[in-house]
């Protein structure tokens, strides 16, 4: 049984009518089954008539002490286990959550973008592999110290997810490098989608101290690939012009040959 379908099927709250209506059934029960008791036992006459009304009253004191509160015992165990089960699956889906994120900017890590353009790939999905490297990151670090740079790797990883689309896979490989997988064939609409990003970051306002403001900029190599196409192949393409738009001044976009 799966969790949903267990925490759906168990009560919100103990329910004393559930369980008075337990208790009732439990009553009319034990009463038929002292009913079919009295008529297979071999007992004579004058002894039934003293102690039928007897019989009867224990049963029916016996089950109703026993099933109301038993009744509700179940219910709060049952409420319990369901929330326990709830918790395991909230628990679960973090603990997923986290193996795919990359906890400092909350975009895809490197395993799981790697694993989403594989994914679609395998549904024959050609797309374009942008590689975005941030320019002088080191000296951030080593002007403004490491708080200062995770701080600029936030505000970049978050202008590019605000630029792409939904379907876009956005992660970060490592260190100042980002990547975008952007699914369909038109490598128009991916060299323009570099160019927003590039001029969406570059127009930052980052300031790594007060009344100092430190220009972001990243270098970007695009690479248009089928679905057949070996995904390290694209990202070496993508790889190379990264580093040509570096070579070339920085804050480029530069697009290398199909994959």
């Amino acid at each position: 049984m799966h969790f949903d379908a267990l925490i759906t099927e168990s009560p919100v709250r103990v329910s004393y009518r559930r369980a008075a209506l337990i208790t009732i059934l439990t009553l009319v029960t034990s009463q038929i089954g002292t009913a079919l008791a009295i008529l297979v036992t071999d007992i004579r006459p004058e002894v039934l008539n003293e102690i039928i009304v007897i019989w009867f009253v224990i049963a029916a004191v016996v089950s109703t002490t026993l099933a109301f509160p038993l009744a509700i015992v179940f219910q709060r165990e049952r409420l319990k286990l369901a929330r326990a089960m709830k918790q395991l699956e909230e628990v679960h889906a973090e603990l997923a959550r986290r193996a795919r994120i990359d906890p400092l900017t909350g975009v895809l890590n490197r395993d799981a973008f790697l694993s989403g353009v594989d994914g679609l790939k395998a549904q024959k999905i050609d797309g374009a592999m942008l590689m975005i490297d941030i320019d002088h990151f080191k000296v951030i670090n080593d002007t403004y110290g490491h708080p200062a740079g995770d701080e600029a790797l936030i505000m970049v990883a978050r202008t590019i997810r605000s630029v792409t689309r939904k379907a876009d896979l956005v992660g970060r490989l490592g260190g100042e490098e980002f990547g975008v997988f952007i699914p369909g064939e038109d490598i128009e609409l991916a060299t323009t989608m570099a160019e927003r990003i590039r001029d969406s970051i570059s127009r930052l306002q980052f300031c790594p101290e007060p009344r100092i403001h430190h220009r972001i900029t990243v270098s970007i190599g695009v690479s248009q690939g089928s679905w057949e196409a070996k995904l390290t192949d694209q990202f070496r393409l993508a790889d190379q012009g990264m580093y040509t738009a570096k070579h070339a001044g920085r804050n480029r976009v530069e697009l290398c040959a199909a994959a």
